[in-house]
């Protein structure tokens, strides 16, 4: 801009650092159980928007994000089919017997 002689100012908003969560036993938690639930093998990605996770990360926590998708997410009538509900809660309920033993 300055080659051009524009006159301008630059004002920078940083709402959050990037993070990177290293792979460990949650993330190995969480493949295994998404294999075995789904059938489906799992891709891990940063691909999806705005995270909330950049204020956990900072203390150094292993973090995932792992939920429904859909494409009313956010809207005005957001919705999900009820079948979709009930696979993530057997998806969570899974995840925590793996990272947290069967104590029943």
């Amino acid at each position: 801009m300055d080659a051009h002689g524009l006159d301008f100012e630059i004002q920078w908003s940083l709402s959050g650092e990037p993070f990177l969560t290293e792979k460990g036993r949650l993330i190995d938690a969480a493949v295994a159980t998404l294999r075995a639930i789904t059938g489906q093998e799992v891709i891990l990605s940063t691909g999806g928007g705005t995270s909330d996770g950049r204020f956990i990360a900072p203390y150094g926590i292993e973090l995932i994000e792992l939920g429904l998708v859909n494409k009313t997410i956010h809207k005005v009538n957001e919705r999900v089919r009820v079948g979709d509900l009930a696979v993530l809660t057997t998806i969570y309920t899974d995840l925590l017997v793996r990272l947290l033993g069967n104590h029943d």
